[in-house]
């Protein structure tokens, strides 16, 4: 029996033993492939539309002077429908632009707007969903307005951004 002892001893050792850089780096590897999968995944439908009912040029262009946006590097940001007073963050070139709690009018249509920088990327967190989504400054630098709208009836992609060249007219 004495002479198993060291062995049991030294097989327990072995067993035992895992370096803790070792340990560090699995767990921490998990943690970046979830966090990947979480960020590939896109919570959004994107279409471009110019053939909707808009207010006329001179109307667009006063509203554009009004936001300071004639500029090229801007863009207008609607949220319209589906908004229920959720608290969303509008986050262009790494600053938080808003952060407040936005709800749809019945009357008009629209929640908020905002002026954007769209030669960057603009993102979008929605709360109640823990949703966030990317308003691509590729597409945005074409349009001046983007729209996005909520609809949770499509839980894989609940959120319709839409680029225009037209101003909506509230209803």
């Amino acid at each position: 029996m004495m002479k198993k002892l060291p062995y049991l001893l030294l097989l327990a050792l072995f067993a035992m033993c895992k370096t803790p850089q070792t340990v560090f780096n699995s767990g921490n590897s998990e943690k970046k492939e979830e966090k990947k999968r979480e960020e590939s995944k896109i919570f959004f439908t994107e279409q471009t539309r110019n053939d909707f009912r808009s207010v006329s040029e001179s109307v667009q262009k006063k509203f554009l002077q009004d936001y300071k946006a004639s500029e090229k590097q801007y863009s207008i940001l609607f949220f319209t429908q589906g908004y229920y007073g959720e608290v969303i963050t509008v986050k262009n070139n790494g600053e938080t632009l808003y952060k407040d709690m936005v709800t749809t009018d019945k009357n008009s249509g629209l929640a908020k707007n905002m002026r954007i920088l769209n030669t960057v990327e603009t993102s979008i967190y929605d709360q109640a969903t823990k949703k966030t989504i990317y308003i691509d400054s590729e597409k945005a630098m074409k349009h001046k307005f983007i729209y996005v709208m909520k609809d949770l009836s499509s839980e894989d992609k609940p959120y319709k951004i839409t680029y225009s060249d037209k101003l909506r007219p509230a209803k």
